[in-house]
């Protein structure tokens, strides 16, 4: 029987070559981080998975039917791989444990489930997988809950890694790696959840397996192609990029706390001469730990966010001054800058707005 060529299947192809060569890049970088190498093994399974479906679906798998079985244990790693990649990002000092290998249990009992089949003829897997495909699951069957079953394995993975994301997120919110990551596990969601609308549905009727086969790798390619665009675009993948450390919550909700309290309440940005080494001094917290918590709780530099602060003291100045005449240069050195140039730079850039443009805004 000759192989079946399309588009469809090239651009499939196309997405499982792609999926082992980024991980080729990932597991080869020179900064590689146990989260860079945990992706590389979770692209090597998708991999590996649209191959095997890409030769079932081209007919290519009759030449080669030991090939067949390899997939289908190696699915149940995925949800605990994704999960270990949230953990890598959230905690800092995570390391790969012999308790953590209790979550590849399932994929254990899959492997050893299938020894069986691995042990058939060519001709035998490859009768038993027609078999399987042609039929149509039933409401009362025990293969339809067990399939669904590994929907709501794979969900729950994909719900507990999305909440660690967001855990990280709501302490850090310039952090490219953890955005990209959590974008990338929502959009693996909806295609799960369409996957999943389609099994269930699937014993009411007669419906295309093959288009739906199809749809689903050529869906799983493109997320393949994402990726790939985010690894050579803007190496978000490939960069060191700076990632605090969430091991310690409360402690870290304490300094940040502590930051805002010298910022709000001291009003610490009023000292024409602050830096960031006696703004750490006067708060008592390490230099690069303060400039750590700046840049992804506030997605700002300590630069930039006390000139923030004293742009807004600044405005609060001339809204108090009512009709009463002010002169701006004064404004800015008691909102904490010490000279006129940086003050009115900051200002336009804040407020789009020179200094005397926003008095007689207010004034009107």
């Amino acid at each position: 029987m000759d192989p079946k060529v399309s588009i469809l299947n090239i651009l499939i192809a196309y997405g499982a070559l792609q999926a082992i060569f980024i991980a080729i890049i990932l597991l080869k970088a020179t900064n590689r981080s146990l989260f860079k190498t945990l992706f590389a093994l979770l692209l090597i399974v998708e991999g590996i998975t649209l191959v095997e479906r890409l030769l079932v679906e081209t007919e290519i798998i009759l030449s080669v039917p030991h090939l067949l079985g390899i997939s289908y244990p190696l699915s149940f790693t995925k949800p605990p791989l994704m999960f270990f990649m949230a953990l890598a990002i959230n905690q800092r000092d995570f390391k790969i444990s012999k308790a953590t290998f209790l979550h590849f249990i399932p994929f254990a009992l899959m492997l050893f489930a299938n020894l069986p089949f691995y042990t058939l003829d060519g001709v035998e897997k490859i009768n038993m997988v027609r078999d399987f495909m042609e039929k149509v699951p039933s409401y009362t069957s025990f293969d339809f809950y067990f399939t669904l079953s590994f929907f709501l394995y794979i969900g729950l993975y994909i719900f507990l890694s999305i909440k660690k994301l967001n855990q990280f997120r709501s302490h850090s919110l310039n952090s490219p790696i953890v955005n990209w990551y959590r974008k990338l596990l929502l959009i693996y969601s909806v295609f799960l959840f369409l996957h999943l609308s389609y099994f269930v549905i699937q014993p009411l009727g007669n419906f295309n397996f093959d288009l739906i086969n199809q749809g689903s790798m050529l869906a799983m390619a493109f997320i393949i192609q994402a990726i790939a665009f985010m690894l050579i675009d803007r190496s978000t993948l490939t960069s060191k990029t700076s990632v605090p450390d969430l091991g310690n919550l409360e402690q870290l909700k304490l300094d940040e706390k502590r930051i805002l309290h010298a910022l709000e309440e001291d009003k610490l940005y009023l000292n024409d001469e602050l830096s960031l080494n006696t703004f750490s001094e006067k708060i008592s917290l390490p230099t690069k730990y303060v400039s750590q918590i700046i840049n992804h709780k506030f997605n700002s530099s300590f630069k930039r966010l006390i000139n923030q602060y004293r742009i807004n003291e600044a405005k609060k100045i001339i809204e108090a001054s009512g009709e009463e005449k002010i002169k701006l240069i004064d404004v800015g050195f008691q909102s904490g800058f010490n000279n006129k140039v940086s003050f009115y730079r900051s200002f336009r850039e804040f407020e789009n707005l020179s200094p005397s443009e926003y008095l007689e805004k207010i004034k009107k």
